[in-house]
């Protein structure tokens, strides 16, 4: 066979042919390191392409987990702090009331019975316009959040059917007595002060209010019937008046029912005793002066001007004497709908009264001088006790055969003002009475005392 090229030498070919074999192998070679470079790209560029597509969504996919979680945790926090609040189903609320002031009172809800109930503190929060009326109102505010908390104790307790009625029923008498009583107005205060004096003169040592029962109860009428008055010298040595004994025997048994109310005694044990055997006030007639006897007290000296002056006013304005010792210079001359007017909070109901200025009660308040607003109109006027005590020295003097005490100054006010026309609304509206029935009484007595006057002009023989 003849070979192309055969003119080559063998050597010659054997090289081309090697040298041809050699070049086929570095393009092999080269081809496959293009393919792998070729093939890491596209893996870059495919991976690069994951990347900046995906990680947008799984940010996104990352963010809403976290606001899903969060959103969680707040849900979990909004139950939580709503169990809290089951915890405590007592809330303070305020009524205003038509005077300006607020009457707070707690808004209790049930559980168990799914009822709800408001119970009025009779605690009240003034208009703040002095520093006296802010710190009345922070301590008026503390004792609510006080019996508020109490409310919440008692209630936890009903919820979680925990009876401890054994162990509350272990309460001191006068200890409870004395609890009840600060959350009272003034007046019931002082009464219930003076049964807590009586009932250490009856029983020297306290007794548990669980262990109170009739014998005990019958005792405490006993000893009030032989009791002495032990306070005023006027009266020392005299007994209890029958109005008196019932008085102290009412206040006892408004906190006995209260107790009851609270879960600590079951029965209230006064109502085992028959009516007949309790103290029951007697019906006795209001003294006041007559429109010519109070022209003889203004007409006669007495020693006392400052009390002679307060008694006056409180004649010509029907103020009590805590009213009348409390009043300030800026509570006189108060513009009220045009005209100047005596304005100010009463103590005993904490509700405000204003009373038209006169000529009249003018010239029997104390000269102001160089006073402050601030400055108290009746500086230095004696207690209502020590005035009580020496008001029958001016009565003698003046020729009036009455007993007199302050209060009368009130009912001379009230019977003199329907004796001259005065509706008994506005009466009632000056006096500071929450009802007009309490007004109507003093029309009854100028209505007997009408009939008085005639019965004497019948025995003239004419």
């Amino acid at each position: 066979m003849r070979y192309e090229n055969s003119h080559i030498p063998r050597e010659k070919i054997s090289q081309q042919k090697d040298y041809k074999h050699n070049n086929y192998q570095h393009f092999t070679t080269q081809r496959r390191k293009d393919k792998k470079a070729v093939s890491f790209r596209y893996l870059a560029l495919f991976f690069i392409t994951f990347v900046t597509r995906l990680l947008p969504i799984f940010a996104i996919f990352v963010m809403g987990n976290k606001k899903l979680i969060i959103m969680k945790t707040r849900n979990s926090s909004a139950h939580a702090a709503k169990n809290i609040k089951a915890k405590e189903p007592v809330k303070m609320r305020f009524k205003k009331l038509a005077n300006g002031n607020l009457s707070i009172y707690l808004d209790i809800y049930h559980p168990n019975s799914g009822e709800r109930q408001y119970e009025f503190l009779r605690i009240y929060l003034v208009p703040e316009t002095d520093e006296k009326s802010k710190a009345m109102n922070s301590k008026n505010l503390e004792l609510a959040k006080t019996i508020q908390a109490k409310k919440i104790v008692q209630l936890n307790t009903e919820i979680h059917g925990i009876s401890n009625a054994k162990e509350r029923s272990k309460i001191l008498l006068r200890d409870y007595l004395a609890s009840y009583a600060s959350n009272m107005g003034k007046s019931v205060q002082q009464g219930i002060n003076s049964l807590i004096y009586h009932l250490k003169k009856y029983k020297q040592n306290d007794i548990q209010i669980g262990k109170i029962d009739k014998n005990y109860i019958l005792g405490f009428i006993d000893y009030l019937e032989d009791a002495q008055i032990e306070h005023t010298e006027r009266h020392k040595g005299k007994t209890l008046s029958n109005n008196t004994q019932a008085s102290y025997f009412k206040y006892f048994k408004m906190a006995l029912n209260e107790a009851v109310t609270d879960d600590i005694i079951s029965f209230n044990p006064i109502l085992s005793i028959k009516k007949k055997r309790r103290p029951t006030p007697k019906k006795v007639d209001r003294e006041f002066l007559t429109a010519e006897e109070l022209q003889k007290f203004a007409s006669t000296d007495f020693p006392n001007d400052l009390l002679k002056r307060a008694f006056m006013v409180g004649c010509l304005t029907g103020l009590r004497h805590c009213d009348i010792k409390q009043m300030k210079w800026s509570n006189v001359g108060v513009i009220e709908n045009g005209v100047e007017s005596i304005k100010l909070i009463q103590q005993k109901t904490q509700d405000a009264v204003s009373i038209p200025l006169n000529s009249n009660i003018t010239k029997w308040l104390p000269k102001r001088g160089d006073a402050k607003d601030t400055d108290l109109v009746f500086e230095g006027l004696i207690t209502l006790g020590r005035t009580n005590e020496i008001l029958p020295t001016w009565a003698a003097k003046a020729g009036i055969n009455k007993h007199l005490t302050f209060h009368i100054s009130r009912h001379t006010f009230a019977v003199t003002a329907i004796e001259n026309g005065i509706d008994i609304y506005v009466v009632s509206k000056i006096l500071g009475h929450k009802s007009i029935a309490i007004t109507e009484i003093y029309a009854k007595v100028l209505d007997k005392s009408k009939r008085d006057a005639m019965e004497k002009m019948n025995q003239i023989e004419v």
